[in-house]
């Protein structure tokens, strides 16, 4: 243990911060009370400590009943906190990827009951996406409505790595994209499984369904957030939206 929380001090987390993350991954959903006694740490501190973690993309949170309910972000978000210290720690990346793996291969103590999850900050979005992304298989049909082009711009890098996931695994998606990005339209029209249409968008905010799972997101100034829903009825409802619109698009040979 004192070896995985040397390596997360090593990407940016403080002692405090190793410790919550830790315990959360392995309780999956608790209250303060509950991550306070699990890590000895005192309650005047856990919400500073929380709130941390949060902006570094590695814990969000649910209400229930007035009370919040943490949860830890997948393993895989630690690969961010890397690429932002990448220059300094070039050296140690190796033992960052087997942070990960061995993180991934820990028992869970219960299954999350949790029904969704907020996110906060171009990091918590990428968290978000690698959840996303680690739901995929070659059944997965990803449905997604974008936005007019500046709400996404930023994130059109991060969206390359998507698209090498879920190529690899053989997944199919259909976007609905604004008709003034045609030049990206048709940059990944070139993907494998992928298919476009266009619809004069306005919109900031993006969503989209994936598997029993809804996605909302903001990118745009300077407080990005997004929501990751999984309900099977608002899935299925916002499938047939998608559905709707999807028919009443237009083909890129029609623009």
């Amino acid at each position: 243990m004192d070896k995985i929380e040397e390596i997360l001090q090593k990407i940016g987390l403080t002692v405090q911060e190793s410790r919550v993350y830790l315990a959360l991954l392995e309780l999956q959903e608790a209250q303060t009370g509950v991550i306070c006694k699990t890590t000895n740490i005192a309650s005047s501190n856990i919400y500073k400590i929380l709130d941390s973690l949060m902006q570094k993309g590695l814990v969000n949170y649910r209400v229930q009943n007035n009370i919040k309910i943490f949860m830890p972000a997948p393993p895989e978000t630690l690969n961010e906190l890397f690429i932002e210290k990448q220059k300094k720690l070039d050296d140690e990346r190796a033992e960052v990827v087997e942070l990960i793996s061995h993180l991934k291969k820990r028992e869970l103590k219960k299954e999350s009951y949790s029904n969704y999850k907020y996110y906060e900050g171009l990091t918590g979005i990428k968290s978000m996406w690698h959840e996303i992304n680690s739901m995929l298989c070659k059944k997965s049909k990803l449905k997604m409505y974008t936005c007019k082009k500046e709400g996404y711009q930023r994130f059109v890098g991060f969206y390359d790595e998507h698209h090498k996931v879920r190529q690899k695994c053989g997944a199919e998606e259909k976007l609905i994209f604004p008709y003034e990005d045609k030049n990206l339209a048709k940059e990944r029209l070139n993907l494998k499984k992928i298919d476009i249409r266009f619809l004069d968008l306005e919109n900031e905010a993006e969503w989209g369904v994936v598997e029993d799972h809804i996605y909302i997101q903001y990118i745009i100034g300077k407080t990005p957030r997004g929501f990751l829903i999984k309900d099977k009825i608002f899935a299925r409802t916002f499938e047939q939206v998608f559905d709707q619109l999807w028919n009443s698009a237009k083909k890129i040979n029609q623009i």
